[in-house]
């Protein structure tokens, strides 16, 4: 494979992969989980989960 389509791939992988984290942190803050909760869960700052979380509400809206 070449340099391209290998950097396209991984490319490819690392945005399903923040798209799937995305999910389960929403997911979990649906379910009542905290801010703080999910960051421990997910070894995240609670202001990333917190930008993460609002981000997904300005989609939503």
């Amino acid at each position: 494979m070449c340099n391209l389509s290998q950097g396209i791939k991984e490319d490819g992988i690392a945005i399903g992969e923040a798209r799937k984290e995305t999910k389960i942190i929403i997911n979990m803050y649906n379910h009542g989980f905290t801010v703080e909760q999910i960051a421990a869960a997910t070894n995240k700052e609670p202001d990333e989960i917190d930008t993460i979380i609002k981000n997904q509400e300005l989609i939503l809206v």
